[in-house]
């Protein structure tokens, strides 16, 4: 009669080391990888929506504003839509620029995320009070550009799915 022996890895943790085990455990963390940076990359795309709306609401506004009250949105004008669409920006930013870093770990793109959504951040809560509405709108505009090649950047590295 044969002995129904443990192998030597089930005695260690009691899981089956097999190579098809392991091919397994590989091929499902592999699709766990695709998805996220799959999602890293749809989220890239809104941030770059969200960013270039934003940088050009800053540049038109100036030329627009008389028109806003008679197409009937003088909202747009409200330091509100600013704080929406900056809430937006932070938004795309982490659920994008975040996963991306932690699969590639290109430090250009997190610092480049860090110092646009600053100067987004800076625009929208202080940026008239300190640096008047000129100032704002560089400051502003400086901020999202950057975000927008950052986003590029990164959802280039996520759909590459390499450290180039």
């Amino acid at each position: 009669m044969l002995e129904n022996k443990p192998t030597q890895h089930q005695n260690c943790c009691g899981e089956d080391h097999s190579p098809a085990e392991a091919g397994k455990a590989q091929a499902a963390e592999a699709i766990v990888n695709t998805n996220v940076l799959n999602t890293a990359v749809v989220m890239d795309n809104l941030g770059i929506i969200a960013s270039a709306i934003c940088l050009v609401h800053c540049l038109a506004m100036p030329f627009v504003i008389a028109l806003l009250p008679v197409l009937g949105l003088q909202f747009l004008e409200s330091h509100e839509s600013h704080m929406y669409l900056a809430a937006a920006i932070w938004a795309f930013a982490l659920f994008a620029i975040v996963p991306g870093y932690l699969k590639h770990r290109k430090l250009p793109i997190l610092l480049g995320t860090i110092a646009g959504l600053g100067l987004v951040t800076l625009g929208v809560m202080y940026g008239h009070a300190l640096l008047g509405e000129r100032g704002e709108m560089i400051c502003l505009s400086a901020g999202n550009l950057m975000l927008v090649a950052v986003h590029w950047k990164n959802r280039g590295l996520c759909k590459c799915g390499t450290d180039h």
